[in-house]
This record gives C-alpha cells, structure tokens and sequence, in this order.
C-alpha cells in the first residue's frame, strides 16, 4: 500500500501533521521527495536548517553571477534564498518535515527511500526551457506572485487548500507549460515510477511518502499507469544555451524583490 502525504515545505503544520501522520500509519517505509545530492548535504550540515546571512547573502550571489559563477549553481542558490526568506516568514525552516521524518524513521528503525530526481537534472530542464518562456516569467512574476498572495492573505496553511493549489497548478501549466513539466510534472512521474520500484521490490510492505503538496495529485495520478517508457527523457541532460540564461536569472531577481514587496503588503 502506497500513501501519499502532501505538506507545504515552510509550514509548521506540515511538520506537525508528518509526525502525527507516521506515528498512526506506523509505515514500514518512509520515502521523501529528496534526492541523494540533498539528503547527503543534510547530513553532512548536522540536520541545521537554519541558514544564516552567511550561508546564502542575495549580494554575494549577484557578484558571483557577475563574475562567472556556474549558471546551474547560481539558480539552486536563488531558489535557495527565496525558500529560506520564506521560512522566515513564516517561522518554519524549509524542509523540516523532512527532517523530522527523517528522524522518526530512524528512531523507530524504519527503512528511508529516496525518491526524486537528481537536482542538478532537474535544474538542467528548468534551464532548457524555451527562449520565450524565460521572457515570459519575466512578465508574469508579479501576476503569479499576486496570486499567491491573494491566495494566502494572512493565512499560510490556506495554501495547502486542494482547491488553492489545483488553481496554482492549473495555472502556471497554461502560462509556462515546459517550466510546469520541468518543475512539477516529470517529478511526479519519477517519483510515481520510483514508488511502484519501491512496492514491487518490498512487496506486501507499507509505503508513505511525503512530498510537496504541488505533487500530491500527480503521482496519485501515474501510480495508476503502468507504462514508463519515457525515464531516459526525465533523467537525461539537455543542451543549454548560455545567453538564454540571462532573462531567467534576471526573472529570479525580479522575483525575489517582488516577493519582499508580496510580504510587505500581507503584513498590512
């Protein structure tokens, strides 16, 4: 039996409702949406969630894009800054219900299972998107951040509404498909796929994973289908064009003083 449990990754409900969720489940497998890249960089940290100035600094990452830095890096780190300004917040350190099933799998000897992409896969597809999306995040991000906000209003855990993240869905796969399928929907596909692995090689065993509410839907959805043909199209890399870059990380930016203002305004 496979169960799908979407949290919201700076929420603490998400972290109480993890704990909650495997003390009465008693799973015998804990699969989360993290890759070995980032569960290494987890454990190498000590399990510290709390980023400080130091370790992520806005100015820093524009003198090293500036001067060269690796692309793929720099938009991890963007993304990055953006996740934990979030965290802040909302008073919650991004991807502590990961941690904390992490632990709980641990002190109650349950079997742990990795099963998303590789990031840098993933930041390579983000990155291949066509030149036309790029500019048009560009357009949209305070639309798309307005959204959200409306959204919210003051109330974080309503982003965990089924109806408020199928509308969020819906609409960043009208607008910016080949971003949406980079983003959310070959994720949901590997980890659909990682999780059938998962229940044919443990059968008879009780699987849980926990994993961003923007991919609950998804994998319910192909844990119906069987055929996955297509995993060497989700795990390849593919070409970049540098100078296609530029309007993405310029969006980014945009993005990040946008959301200060989005944060600014919900306070009111």
């Amino acid at each position: 039996m496979i169960k799908i449990v979407g949290t919201g990754h700076i929420l603490e409900r998400s972290v109480r409702d993890v704990e909650r969720f495997i003390e009465e489940e008693k799973p015998d497998i804990i699969a989360l949406e993290l890759d070995t890249k980032r569960f290494k960089a987890l454990e190498k940290s000590g399990w510290r969630l709390d980023f400080s100035e130091d370790d992520i600094n806005f100015r820093a990452l524009l003198r090293e894009m500036v001067g060269g830095g690796s692309l793929p890096v720099l938009l991890e780190r963007f993304l990055a800054l953006i996740q934990r300004d979030l965290g802040r917040k909302f008073g919650v350190h991004p991807g502590s219900e990961m941690v904390v099933a992490i632990q709980s799998a641990r002190t109650s000897g349950r079997r742990i299972a990795l099963i998303d992409r590789d990031i840098e896969i993933t930041l390579n597809h983000i990155l291949s998107i066509p030149i036309k999306e790029k500019i048009g995040l560009f357009t949209r991000s305070s639309r798309d951040l307005g959204l959200v906000g409306d959204l919210l209003g003051t109330n974080i855990d309503g982003i965990l509404r089924e109806e408020n993240i199928e509308r969020i869905m819906i609409e960043l796969k009208k607008s910016l498909p080949a971003l949406y399928s980079a983003l959310v929907d070959e994720r949901d596909r590997y980890m659909a796929h990682m999780l059938l692995r998962l229940q044919e090689k443990y059968p008879g065993e009780s699987i849980m994973a926990i994993v961003g509410a923007g991919h609950e839907r998804g994998i319910k959805h192909y844990l119906k289908k069987t055929d996955f043909a297509d995993m060497e199209k989700l795990t390849e890399l593919r070409p970049v064009s540098k100078i296609h870059l530029i309007p993405l990380l310029f969006t980014i930016i945009f993005t990040y003083i946008l959301m200060k203002l989005e944060f600014i305004r919900i306070r009111k």
